[in-house]
């Protein structure tokens, strides 16, 4: 492994943790307010409440869309990094470039779309519900709508990333 490439690891290793690090404070953040979801053995005894006395699956809608969009944001960062090297020398960027190829690259481009994914239809949903007015039944149905497509999408996308590494 070349100097730049380990320091492409490093920064994505840091990436990742600032990940990690942003969803933990949101998380306790929901759970030291109170007035959030927050992870405890009644979770579930919230989630299957009936949708007309919860709002449990909304927050945790809020918040995924927080984290997914600050990972995004954060990659898009080391994103623009990388691509500079181009700028600096071919050679380096080359080097870099390659680490893309392996699995454990791969894998990582795979969470990677469905955070985008999320984010995108996760956002088309808000902005439905803020320009339609919509219910809260609409507005779950479009939730578990945009879940699903996330899914499915992400799931046929990772196909396609994981197929050189794979097979």
């Amino acid at each position: 492994m070349t100097l730049v490439q380990a320091l492409f690891v490093v920064a994505l290793i840091a990436v990742l943790l600032a990940v990690i690090g942003f969803a933990t404070v949101v998380v306790a953040g929901a759970a030291r307010g109170g007035a959030g979801s927050f992870v405890t053995p009644a979770l579930l005894g919230r989630m299957v409440r009936s949708p007309a006395e919860r709002a449990e699956v909304d927050r945790w809608a809020f918040y995924a869309h927080r984290i997914s969009g600050f990972a995004v944001f954060a990659f898009l960062a080391l994103h623009v990094c990388d691509v500079g090297l181009y700028g600096l020398s071919h050679r380096l960027y080359d080097q870099v470039h390659q680490l893309y190829g392996t699995a454990p690259l791969r894998l990582f481009e795979c969470g990677l779309l469905f955070g985008i994914l999320f984010h995108t239809l996760n956002g088309l949903r808000i902005l439905a519900i803020d320009l339609a007015d919509l219910r809260v039944v609409t507005a779950r149905r479009l939730l578990a709508g945009a879940f699903a497509l996330t899914v499915v999408l992400a799931l046929l996308g990772s196909v396609v990333i994981l197929r050189p590494v794979l097979g």
